[in-house]
This record gives structure tokens, C-alpha cells and sequence, in this order.
């Protein structure tokens, strides 16, 4: 018996010794490098609010934190590698709108957004800005409206990707206001801005930021901004709301998850950094000059804004059979 007791305290002795260990490991969090996963190519919204973040991080927490860009899917391919990823707090991923829709538009997204992430925080949210080339013969929203109408399948649309933002809501302005357009999916919002500037599609979708480099080439022009008032980063260009047709409310975010099972610390640390971020008037005044208005939640209020995304925008896909096979 004397045995017995004897091992049953060594074994409380190490879970306790364990406890400690981790306790202390999860305070002095992070003592490495944190990778950031940009499911998209460079230069669209979400490398741009991914690469402030990282910046901003990396002061705050004493490390350095990675940009990786993994692009492809539609932001699948970035986002099941940080799902399958050891949820230590190393990997986090900047998530989207996109990412809400994954289970409506593949058979097999290889996540769940609803179950294979922890939620941290909202970051930013952004109007999108409807683009023609410079050499298209518009030059307002109404004018693109009854061009698409005299001319049937003749105007092409490029968006970031199938199941974006982007792709959704330039469905919805398409059923909302009558426009006829072909879809152009491309593996990011650059890739596309460079066809554009090109001529190889007329129109294209994408969030205010990564727009703004190419308005200043001149060889593409913004006609609207979706959303209910204009964008202090482009001033010049209206909201749909200001357009003769019925108005249409529509936009982009980015928020930051990890995988399922996060340590909460771990959790709490990167969600504070955030709130020190959209509070710091520096990062705050970069980010709206980009055309981000920023946000910070709690990861429970994020978890409820990702489910009322899913829902929401996942009916858009259905009842417009858009599908990503």
C-alpha cells in the first residue's frame, strides 16, 4: 500500500511539474518565430493587411512573424494547410469572406471554417471598387449597366478567384442591377489588376487597397465603391448608393484564426495585439488610407460574425448555382 501511495504522489508530482511547464511556456508565448498564412497571391488585401500585421506583431511580441504566401483554391490551399497545422500558436491564417463559402462551393475544401479554427479577431473590413479599363468606352456605373445591356456577352469581369468576396458580390450587383458579364476567376486580385491594365478582361472587383496602385498607372479607372458612402481612400469615386439604380451594400474583411485547439493564451496574446494594432493611430491612419475601416472583436464575437458570413453568403451561392467543380 505504502508502494502504491508512494507512485500515485510521484505521478500527481509530475502532472503538476507538467502543468507548471506548460503554464510557464504558455506565458513566455511566443518564444519562436509565428508564421502568418496569406491564402492568396502578393499584393491583394489580404498579403497587404497580412504584412502590416506582421509588422506589427513582430515589435510587440519580440519575434519575427513570416509572411507566407499560399495561394490557389480560391484560399483553400493556404487555409487546410494551417487547419492540418500543430495548433501551438506558430501558424495563423488571415481569413475571409471566401473561406465562409468553402463547404457551398467544394465538395472537399479539406477545412471546415466553422470547426477546424481557432477565431482571434476581425482586423479590417473594406468596400470593394468596380474597375474598367482605361481604354473602355464607360465611364460611370450606369453607363457599364446599359453598355452590358446593348452589348450581351460581350464584357468580361475578372475577380480574385470562385467563392471571393469579390466573385459574390459582383453576382449580386449583376441579378441587383441587370448587368450581363462573363466571369474571369484568377488565382488572386494582382494577377487579375495586371489583365485588367492589359485589356484581357474590361472589368474587374477587387477591395479598395490593392486598387489603388494600379488607379495610379492610369491605365484602369474606378467607377464605384459597393458600399452605402464613399471610400476617404479613393474620394472621387462614388458608392453604389449613389448610382441611379436601387443601392447594394457589399464588402470584403480579414480576420486572423489559427488552428482548432489554439492554446488560450496564446489566443489572448495575438487578440490583444490586435486591439493594440486598429487602436494605434499610426497603423489606424495606414490602414484607412488604403480604404480599411478596422475592427477588433473578441474571438467569441468573431466566431459569431464567421457563422453569419457562412450563412449569409453561402445562400448567395446556392441561389445562384455558382460552383467551384
Amino acid at each position: 500500500m505504502m508502494k502504491a501511495r508512494t507512485l500515485l504522489k510521484g505521478f500527481a508530482a509530475g502532472l503538476a511539474l507538467a502543468a507548471s511547464t506548460w503554464a510557464a511556456a504558455a506565458t513566455d508565448y511566443p518564444t519562436q518565430p509565428v508564421t502568418i498564412m496569406v491564402p492568396f497571391s502578393t499584393g491583394g488585401q489580404f498579403d497587404t493587411v497580412g504584412r502590416l500585421i506582421g509588422q506589427f506583431a513582430a515589435k510587440k511580441l519580440g519575434q519575427s512573424v513570416i509572411i507566407e504566401n499560399v495561394s490557389g483554391g480560391g484560399g483553400n490551399i493556404g487555409a487546410a494547410k494551417v487547419a492540418r497545422a500543430k495548433p501551438d500558436g506558430y501558424t495563423l491564417l488571415t481569413l475571409g469572406g471566401n473561406h465562409t463559402v468553402s463547404d457551398a462551393l467544394y465538395a472537399n475544401p479539406g477545412y471546415n471554417v466553422l470547426k477546424d479554427f481557432s477565431p482571434i479577431s476581425l482586423v479590417t473590413v473594406s468596400p470593394h471598387v468596380v474597375l474598367v479599363n482605361s481604354n473602355f468606352p464607360v465611364k460611370t456605373f450606369d453607363e457599364l449597366v446599359k453598355y452590358s445591356k446593348a452589348h450581351p456577352n460581350s464584357v468580361t469581369y475578372g475577380t480574385p478567384g470562385i467563392g471571393t468576396s469579390m466573385h459574390l458580390t459582383f453576382e449580386m450587383i449583376k441579378k441587383h442591377y441587370g448587368l450581363s458579364a462573363l466571369h474571369v476567376p484568377y488565382r488572386g486580385g494582382s494577377k487579375m489588376l495586371m489583365d485588367l491594365e492589359g485589356g484581357q478582361v474590361n472589368v474587374g472587383i477587387v477591395a479598395v487597397a490593392p486598387a489603388l496602385q494600379a488607379l495610379k498607372t492610369g491605365r484602369v479607372r474606378a467607377l464605384v465603391v459597393t458600399s452605402k458612402e464613399g471610400s476617404p481612400a479613393v474620394p472621387d469615386v462614388p458608392a453604389l448608393a449613389e448610382s441611379s439604380y436601387p443601392p447594394l451594400h457589399a464588402g470584403s474583411w480579414v480576420g486572423i484564426v489559427g488552428p482548432k485547439g489554439m492554446p488560450e493564451a496564446a489566443v489572448s496574446r495575438w487578440n490583444e495585439v490586435l486591439k493594440e494594432m486598429v487602436n494605434d493611430p499610426t497603423m489606424k491612419q495606414k490602414l484607412e488610407s488604403l480604404g480599411f475601416r478596422v475592427e477588433h472583436t473578441t474571438p467569441e464575437q468573431f466566431a459569431k460574425f464567421i457563422k453569419s458570413e457562412h450563412d449569409t453568403y453561402g445562400e448567395v451561392v446556392k441561389s445562384n448555382h455558382i460552383s467551384a467543380q
